[in-house]
């Protein structure tokens, strides 16, 4: 994944209604939101290259790709295009990723994976609420792009 190909994802969540998410340098994503789910402990067992590598995948085609590029927000709602069937294997993708993640990065993994939780959740439950917060995954996301950036795959 390279800024390139970042930069264009970032302008439509920003565009499409995340114009009050603080994207920057200076940004502290806040902590993950509250679910009903436990929280993921870390074993802090990777290093923050570790995990970036795990995201970023060997062809930058890893989990923080594919999430970014099925959720979908604007106009104020949020939503996923995609099923519990393949939310399921990404998702617990992710929350491994973030049980062995730094302490620094892993509640940004954790929040990663709200959309997919989400997506499971409605599975289980069609009349459980929707509560992905697309500010603070959107901060969470742009934190981890920028973080695991110096280690992205050379094309």
């Amino acid at each position: 994944m390279r800024i390139s190909a970042i930069s264009p994802v970032l302008a439509l969540l920003l565009l499409t209604g995340c114009g009050a998410a603080t994207v920057g340098a200076e940004a502290k994503p806040p902590l993950p939101s509250a679910s009903a789910e436990p929280s993921v402990e870390t074993g802090a067992a990777d290093t923050e290259e570790q995990s970036c590598l795990k995201l970023l995948g060997t062809d930058g085609q890893g989990p923080l790709t594919r999430v970014v590029s099925v959720v979908k927000i604007g106009d104020g709602t949020t939503g996923v295009e995609m099923g519990a069937e393949e939310a399921r294997p990404l998702h617990d993708e992710v929350l491994a990723i973030a049980k062995e993640a730094p302490v620094e990065i892993a509640p940004l993994v954790k929040e990663l994976s709200s959309p997919t939780e989400n997506v499971l959740r409605k599975a289980e439950n069609p009349d459980a609420s929707w509560n992905l917060n697309a500010d603070t995954w959107t901060t969470a996301v742009t934190e981890l792009q920028t973080r695991c950036e110096p280690y992205e795959p050379v094309s």
